[in-house]
């Protein structure tokens, strides 16, 4: 394989997901913070009984108000969580499934897929390697089909040469680019298995 990967996602993909679930928060706690402030009267009015009067109804509504704003910025922030958190997992979710299945494939043998993503799906490092691996694996069985094709040519040679009763040296040659031949083989193989 040219490289080695883990699991890589898309570069920052942690701290975006981070950075947006925070912004989220911090929009519905402002939201309620100034839905509370919005709500509270500009001028208390004058004198000692008035402001008293005054904060005993502001006592009775800002309770309902307060209560009112943080639970419609709570709502707010969760479905916006909600919303933020299956896109970022879709982008996941659906690439690692796509990988699953082509991974499948190869192991049954079908080296001809090749995986590919949208623009902004995660695990494209994953992909890469993947198709990497097909590649050689392509490349590695059709130089492993092309040494037996020629070992069984090679095998038809030397049944022809035997059976006319040829010198031993045409023979010998034959083996001995058979025995090469099949260490070629067996070095496409060793290539396979690391």
């Amino acid at each position: 394989m040219s490289r080695a990967t883990g699991l890589i996602t898309q570069k920052n993909y942690r701290i975006l997901l981070y950075v947006y679930s925070l912004v989220i928060v911090l929009l519905g706690a402002s939201f309620a913070g100034l839905g509370v402030i919005w709500s509270l009267p500009g001028n208390l009015g004058e004198g000692y009984h008035n402001v008293q009067a005054m904060l005993r109804g502001i006592q009775q509504v800002l309770f309902f108000r307060i209560t009112l704003f943080y639970s419609i910025a709570i709502l707010i922030i969760v479905v916006a969580m909600v919303v933020l958190h299956l896109l970022y997992s879709h982008r996941i979710a659906g690439p690692a499934y796509r990988i699953g299945q082509e991974a499948a494939k190869i192991a049954l043998g079908n080296l001809a897929g090749i995986i590919k993503f949208r623009k902004h799906d995660n695990l494209m490092d994953m992909a890469d390697s993947m198709n990497d691996v097909a590649s050689q694996y392509r490349e590695h069985i059709g130089a492993v089909l092309e040494h037996l094709a020629s070992i069984e040519e090679l095998s038809l040679k030397m049944s022809v040469l035997a059976q006319q009763g040829n010198d031993d040296n045409a023979l010998k040659q034959a083996a001995e680019e058979m025995s090469r031949k099949s260490n070629a083989i067996d070095d496409c193989l060793a290539e396979i298995r690391t």
